[in-house]
């Protein structure tokens, strides 16, 4: 997420020492506990090994991890804001345990009037983020049943649940296996996105239609691991995330005048795209240089989207992943380019944003950096594993989920370079190491400033060179118990 809005949880404030910090610093050094001999000592980790983990971190011989594969389908109602879906999630169990019930992440219930966000975290000054907003938010769960095969033919049974806030608890009519069994489930849901949802999600209004940018938007498995057995905190809108990983396939019905993108790769581009602009994807497969798909002009102009129908079914597919989301808007001014990976594989960079963003000062250079943030960190790092790289143009200040990232549609110059390299940087902590975020944020923000500050370095011979600061002074901030979070 973005440097400025993650101040409770983010050790990449220790690079920030700006002169509000360095004043504040005087004021907290007598009751700050923070001792950096003390937080990273030799004993820092002192975890035995076990069959599961190894104590170098690594998976030990008998280390297991479960699994969820995803079918999901979204119909956007742009009028109401609303979401209609249904999933079918195949839950693998490949647990040394039997399981008896199953909880579920509904993220979406932190928008309703009477939840826990709502109720201990200021609606301003916060990422609660919804600014006061009175509608009628939460998932509504319409039905969920476990589906089954008896003699060939497809039995669905109701199942029962109970939702307790941003989570849900289901259970299963018998326990499931150890070793590999597998249960599905079919879940319908509904609901009303929230204008800012908690700086992670949201509707923005442009002057060519909003941009709805979705994320948290359907029942999410919580994780199951030999550490907490289920990791069902709740949600409260400034803790990250920690979730199964799994491959997912995605139809989203939207407006025929809309542009939708999305986790992973486009399976369908001859249905949704122009003959037009299906000519300029393959440029742009193939270009080192930004190509446009939808020009700024062509925004306004009819003919930059199929005629005849008046909805459209945009199909995705991502494997390996922990999540998808994806964004729709009739005001995408699209453009792209090929991001080129160590192994010689070929994926593509590509930007949505509004008229409003566009300009060399501004986005229309977000693919490029785009494209040089995923380069530089698969080249450092480890390969880029998701199919493409989609930075969207939104209200959040900058949120992070595999293979698509919203960035401010404000941002301009170094400001934009930052959140868009500090964004994707989390395609590698955590969406590819996959820590929990509930419980240790800092893992990934600190691990994600450090690889940032190389980045810009490195980035177009340090056009936005990493400024060098006072790390310590951070620290002390951030460990002041008096710290009103």
């Amino acid at each position: 997420m973005k440097k400025q809005f993650i101040v409770s949880v983010s050790l990449w404030l220790l690079f920030i020492g700006t002169s509000a910090v360095q004043a504040q610093d005087q004021q907290v050094k007598s009751v700050s506990k923070y001792e950096c001999q003390a937080a990273f000592a030799p004993n820092f980790y002192s975890k035995n090994a076990t069959d599961t983990h190894s104590a170098s971190g690594q998976p030990g011989e008998k280390y297991w991890q479960n699994k969820v594969d995803y079918q999901l389908t979204a119909t956007l109602n742009e009028k109401k804001n609303e979401i209609i879906g249904s999933e079918i999630l195949t839950y693998t169990n490949n647990s040394p345990d039997k399981i008896s019930f199953l909880w579920m992440n509904v993220d979406q219930n932190l928008f309703k009037n009477d939840s826990r966000g709502n109720a201990i975290i200021p609606v301003t000054g916060s990422r609660n983020g919804d600014k006061g907003q009175i509608f009628d938010g939460g998932h509504k769960i319409k039905s969920i049943k476990i589906v089954s095969t008896r003699n060939g033919k497809l039995i669905e049974t109701d199942a029962k649940f109970e939702i307790s806030d941003t989570r849900m608890q289901v259970f299963l009519p018998q326990d499931l296996n150890s070793n590999g069994g597998t249960v599905k489930l079919k879940i319908e849901f509904s609901f009303i996105s929230p204008d800012f949802g908690s700086d992670r999600m949201g509707v923005l209004e442009t002057k060519n239609g909003k941009i709805f940018t979705m994320a948290q938007w359907y029942p999410r498995m919580c994780v199951y691991d030999d550490i907490k057995g289920w990791n069902s905190l709740p949600y409260l809108g400034a803790g990250e995330f920690y979730l199964e990983y799994g491959d997912f396939d995605v139809i989203i019905n939207a407006p025929s005048n809309h542009i939708v993108v999305c986790s992973g790769e486009l399976v369908n581009p001859s249905e949704v795209y122009t003959t037009e602009q299906q000519k300029r994807w393959k440029i742009a497969s193939k270009s080192d240089k930004t190509v446009q798909i939808r020009s700024v002009e062509e925004v306004t102009n009819s003919s930059s989207r199929p005629t005849g129908k008046s909805t459209l079914n945009w199909h995705f597919k991502i494997k390996k992943s922990r999540d998808v989301s994806w964004a729709s808007s009739p005001a995408f001014v699209l453009d792209a380019a090929k991001i080129n990976l160590p192994s010689g594989k070929k994926i593509v960079a590509i930007s949505a944003y509004p008229v409003e963003s566009s300009g060399q000062e501004a986005w229309s250079r977000a693919t490029e950096y785009t494209k040089t943030s995923i380069e530089n960190y698969s080249k450092r790092w480890l390969e880029y594993p998701y199919p493409t790289a989609v930075n969207v143009a939104g209200n959040e200040g900058g949120m992070e989920y595999p293979g698509i990232v919203f960035c401010d549609w404000k941002s301009k110059g170094e400001d934009l370079w930052g959140v868009t390299d500090h964004e994707f940087g989390h395609g590698w902590f955590p969406m590819i190491v996959g820590s929990n975020e509930r419980l240790f944020a800092w893992m990934d923000e600190g691990f994600n400033t450090f690889i940032n500050s190389i980045s810009s370095n490195d980035f177009n011979n340090g056009e936005y060179k990493f400024r060098e600061r006072d790390l310590q002074r951070g620290a002390n901030v951030l460990t002041n118990p008096e710290l009103d979070l």
